[in-house]
Order: C-alpha cells, then structure tokens, then sequence
C-alpha cells in the first residue's frame, strides 16, 4: 500500500486544522448574519405594523364617526326635509363643522365630504392634499365631480372600503348613505404610502397590491413577490438589481402592503464574545502561513532534494549526493547515511555490472559453439555432392571456396565482423552452393556506403542466407537472393535496415504465424539458426532489436531492424 509522503500529510493536517476554524467562523458570520437579518427585519416589521395599525386605526375611526353621524344626526335626517335650498346648504355647513376635528386627529385622511342628493348640494373639507396648490384645487374640483356624479345616482359602494381612480390619483374611500345623502371619507393613497410611510422610519421601497394582485402604489413591478423566499419568522428575502431585500408584508384593510429593505447595505451584529472567537480563529487561520514556511524551509525542501537526489541516483547517475550544508543534526545525519549507502551501491553495481558482461560474453560464446556444427553439416553435404558430378574443375573451385568458408566459420577468435565482409561471405557462400548444379545461385546486394562497417555478430547474414538456399531452391528456376542495407531515420533515431529476399516458395502460412508472434523457438530442431541469430542480436543491440519474416513476389522476406544508438560498444565507452 502506498503511503502518504510527509508534505501530503502536513498540508492534510493543516487543512484539517483550517478547514474546522474557517467552517466555525463562517457558521458564526453566518449566524451573525442571520440573527442581524433577523432583528432587521423584526424591527421593520415592527415599525410597519405600527404604520398599519396607525392607518387601520384611523380608518375605523373614520368609518365609526360616518356611521354615527349616519344614525345619529338629527340634522343630517332633516336634510331631506327641507324645502327651502338655502336653508338645506345652512344645515350641510352645519353637519360640516365637525369635519376638521375628524380630519386633524387622523392625518391620513385627504378629505371628508357630503353630498346632498335632494338639494344637489356639496360640501367637504381637506386635510393632506398633494401638490402645489394649484394642483390641490384641482384634485379637490375633480374629486367633487366624481362624488356629485355617483350622489346622483347613488350607485356608490356602501359595503366598506373601496378603491377609485380620480384625475390620476388613487383614492381610499368609504361611502356611507342616510335619507338620501351621501357622507364619503377619502384618503389618497399614493400620498400616504410614499410620503406619510417615512415618517415611520422605513427608508425602502413600498408595494401596495389590491386583493387580485394589482398594483396600487409603489415602484416595484408586483411580479417579483413570485420569487420571495418566505420564511418562517414571517419575512422573506429575494435579489433586485443583484442585491438581496428583505421583504416584510402587512395586510391593510382590503390591501397588501409589501416593503422592500436592501440587506446588502446593513451592518452585521455581533456580540462581544464571538468577537473575540473571531478575532481568535483569525489568529490562527493567520499563523498557519509562517509555520507552513518554516516547515517548508527547515523540513520540506531538504527532503525534497534528497528525494531529486534519489531520483538522480535511481536514473543512473551514481555520483548525485545531497546537499550537506543543513542546520539540523536529523538530516545531516540522514544525509552521511545516504552517502555512505549509495557508495556502497555503486561499488555493488560495478561488481554486478562485470559479472553481466562475463555472463553475457558465455553465452555468445555458446551460441557460435551451438553455430558452427549447423554449418559445417551442411556444408559437408554440399561439398560431397560436388565430388559425386566427378567434374575437376568444379571440385577445385568448391574446395576452394568451401576453404574460405571453414576458415570463416571456424575463426573462434572474432566476435564481431563488420557488414562488408560478411556480406563478402555470402557472396562466397553462394557461388559456392551454385557449383556444379543446373539451376545457379544468384546474389545481388545494395549497401549503404555508411553501414558498410556496421559490427554483426560472425555468420549472421551468412545464416539467413544459408536458409534462404536451402529452403528456397525450386527445381527448374535459378534462386535470386537479394542483401539490401538501409539507413533509417526515425523520431531523431538512427536504424540499420537489413533484408535478405529471394524468388523462393517463401514461408508457409503456419511458419510465418509462428515467427512473427515472438523470437524463433527451437522445436523439435527446426529454426536453430534463425534463434541463435536473432538472439546474438539482441545482446548486441538490445532488446530494441526488430525482425519481422514476409513473402513478397512469391519468395521469402527476412528485415532486421538495429537500433544504431545503442550498440554496446558505444554504451561501455559512456559509462
């Protein structure tokens, strides 16, 4: 199971350290903000509900003083009575004197007005009227018209309060009718809740919606109430224009009243300890930076050059040793320890590395003692069925040539022979196999003049050689071979490409299956040769060494790929 490094753990301590405090301080800012959202909203609502009871309270007023002088005045029940007009508007003035005592207690009232329907008489009176005077006479003119219209009629609205729209001003009114007159309070409503509602402390937006919804007063669209988050301490949050509001409603008369504070701009309350918790968990939240540097330079960073030190070590480079200039005794002590090991190491690795290369050169060694017996069988074939034709000439140059070739094979001293010649002796080879017999054997090469001294283990293109003629020959049609040496270039790498090809019956569906799955396996005594060659290639070359075996044009295919870059010689000089 893989372990955590030190450094992962330090910082995972840290943040659990970290990550508790800044949840506990935010719970706390959170609930700071929350209990200041809280008390906000409770003293709004409480400065709306006095609002609301104030104005409920003058509209009970109101209607109670109507309803008595509806019942009560007996000057009011004569009216109707009254045959002389001026006597009838004497007795209106009368009925009127009590108007501005009602209109003076409650300052939301606009006007307070009676309309006699039998006489066509009008009188009221106003308290809080909008505008420039001007204005006021106008609202006062147009409001008369509109009650003497509805008087005359008496198609008003006596079962309480009601909502009309006066020369584009919002009325409040309440209608009451006795012995044919009209006695009607009116209060202007955009008036009392844009302007009367900040003598109450509430600086925000109002809304104020009819019972279906409408909007009656205020300057925000009535469709945002369907995003309000309502809660259960009875007010609601909701963003405008990106800023939070808190959103209290009150319920007034037949009408909604909404109102709309920006949260964003208020303060957060808190209390005198969980200042000090906060003052607290910053400190640490604060320290935590200067101890992360500390351990950064004193642990952190000598251990993470021991480790580059360790990673340079493990990618051969054995002279890589730590710094040694360190202020505490552990690492110094760490770090004499380490050097003392990796020396030891590397001295392992030298005496490891000379025993590889022993090993190495034994098995090359046996692989061309288990060579040249192959060889020398079938050369020994070839030279008795030359003596056997009886032809002198012939028998002289194949002892000629079979001369070259047994010194070649034979010569236990070389390990290694350089392209040209061994393609030299398969020139020999060739000709010599073609002495005597009716179909020849014909060898054509094309060498890349830059591979002409490239170092092949002795008798390896000779081997692909010797099996193309043995395994290729068909009766009645001379055996082309071809040996081609190209250099390659690929991904900044230098390869050698070798081919040896002939116009044989080439390779047979099973044998090709076979050879290109893996390196060529001794079974049963077939594919000797073609192991043991592939198999001195790589350890000549390394495992990077490629073959691949094909059929082209009918005849037998066989590429070697040599990776030029990591010849041993070359890596025994690097290291």
């Amino acid at each position: 199971m893989k372990r955590p490094s030190l450094k992962r753990q330090l910082v995972l301590l840290f943040l659990g350290i970290m990550l508790p405090l800044s949840l506990v301080l935010g719970l706390l800012l959170g609930s700071a903000a929350e209990y200041s959202r809280e008390r906000l909203a409770t003293t709004m609502s409480g400065s709306l509900q006095s609002f609301g009871v104030t104005l409920e309270k003058q509209m009970s007023a109101a209607e109670k003083y109507l309803t008595e002088l509806s019942l009560t005045s007996t000057e009011l029940r004569g009216l109707s009575e009254q045959n002389n007009r001026t006597r009838a508007y004497l007795t209106l003035c009368g009925i009127a004197q009590g108007f501005p005592a009602l209109l003076s207690a409650n300052e939301t009232l606009m006007g307070l007005i009676l309309y006699d329907n039998v006489h066509n008489l009008y009188i009221g009176e106003y308290g809080s009227v909008y505008g420039t005077p001007e204005q006021q006479l106008e609202q006062k003119l147009a409001l008369e018209q509109r009650m003497t219209r509805l008087g005359v009629s008496l198609n008003i609205n006596t079962g309480g309060w009601y909502i009309e729209t006066v020369a584009g001003r919002l009325y409040l009114l309440r209608s009451v009718v006795s012995h044919k007159s009209v006695l009607t309070v009116a209060i202007d409503v955009r008036l009392v809740f844009e302007e009367l509602l900040h003598d109450y402390g509430l600086e925000g937006d109002a809304l104020l919606c009819d019972e279906a919804g409408e909007l009656l007063a205020g300057n925000v669209s009535p469709e945002l109430l369907g995003s309000v988050r309502w809660r259960a301490e009875g007010y609601g949050t909701v963003q405008m224009d990106g800023v939070e509001q808190l959103v209290i409603q009150r319920s007034v008369s037949t009408m909604q009243l909404y109102y709309f504070l920006p949260y964003a701009r208020q303060t957060v309350a808190v209390s005198s300890y969980e200042i000090l918790l906060v003052c607290a968990s910053l400190f640490v939240v604060g320290a935590i930076p200067f101890l992360l540097f500390y351990l950064r330079h004193e642990v952190l960073r000598p251990m993470g050059r021991l480790v580059q030190t360790m990673q340079r070590i493990s990618s051969g480079d054995l002279s890589a040793r730590p710094e040694q200039d360190l202020r505490n005794e552990e690492f110094t002590q760490v770090n004499e320890t380490f050097n003392r090991m990796i020396d030891q190491i590397t001295q392992l690795k030298i005496d490891r590395y000379e025993k590889e290369l022993e090993a190495r050169q034994n098995e090359m060694t046996a692989l061309k003692l288990q060579i040249r017996p192959h060889f020398v069988l079938n050369c020994l074939k070839s030279v008795y069925g030359m003596v056997q034709t009886g032809s002198r000439e012939d028998a002289q140059k194949l002892i000629l040539l079979l001369s070259r070739y047994l010194r070649y094979i034979l010569s236990f001293t070389l390990d290694t022979i350089s392209l040209h010649d061994e393609v030299e002796q398969c020139r020999n080879y060739a000709e010599l196999c073609g002495i005597g017999q009716p179909d020849p054997v014909e060898l054509s090469c094309s060498i890349n003049p830059e591979l002409e001294d490239l170092p092949l283990p002795q008798v390896s293109l000779l081997t692909l050689v010797e099996n193309s003629i043995k395994h290729g020959k068909v009766i009645g049609r001379p055996l082309r071979l071809t040996i081609t040496a190209k250099l390659l270039c690929a991904e900044g790498e230098r390869i050698a490409n070798l081919t040896v090809a002939d116009n044989g019956s080439g390779f047979s569906e099973q044998d090709l299956q076979q050879l290109n799955s893996a390196l060529p396996q001794q079974e049963q005594g077939r594919h000797v040769g073609l192991h043991n060659v592939v198999r001195r290639l790589q350890l000549m070359y390394g495992s990077e060494t490629a073959i691949a075996f094909a059929n082209r044009n009918g005849g037998a295919r066989i590429e070697l790929f040599l990776p030029l870059k990591t010849a041993p010689e070359k890596k025994e000089e690097a290291e």
